[in-house]
């Protein structure tokens, strides 16, 4: 089922470049709650690391996707503090949930692509509230299947 699920999600990216950043986004993020447990490594730390993290694979995509050439420099680095502030929030809160660290990290990726895709709709003049609705009701959904399958087969 996981496969499917994998499947079905690579359908809805549009780029190689998105599957390689969230790749390395879920590998990294991965590593760092598997350092977190066996190494005993401060919070703080890792959290650092997180940041540094998110931000490096959103400035990668929108470079590689030529998102921000029309943005002011001041506004790309609010979004880009921005999602890092993101994904190092979710990571220290899913820190906490005693699940899987490899459900933890989907959990951000799938969050961390619903900031890109927003950003690329604004980016783009396409933004509206209908989209969003859209995004947010498709993330929920795949946010829904993965922990209802971990709550279920422990996967």
């Amino acid at each position: 089922m996981a496969i499917l699920l994998g499947l079905l999600g690579l359908l809805t990216i549009s780029s190689m470049g998105e599957i390689l950043s969230l790749v390395i986004l879920y590998l990294g993020l991965y590593d760092l709650y598997n350092i977190r447990y066996s190494l005993a490594i401060p919070l703080a730390l890792i959290i650092t690391i997180v940041f540094f993290l998110s931000m490096l694979v959103f400035y990668l995509e929108t470079r590689f996707n030529k998102m921000a050439q029309n943005l002011a420099k001041n506004l790309f680095l609010l979004y880009l503090l921005t999602t890092g502030l993101i994904v190092m929030e979710i990571f220290l809160t899913m820190s906490f949930w005693p699940v899987d660290p490899k459900i933890k990290s989907l959990v951000i990726v799938i969050v961390f692509y619903l900031v890109l895709r927003i950003f690329y709709l604004y980016i783009n003049n396409v933004l509206n509230l209908k989209k969003i609705v859209t995004l947010i009701l498709i993330c929920a959904l795949v946010l829904g299947i993965v922990v209802a399958f971990n709550m279920w087969f422990g996967f």
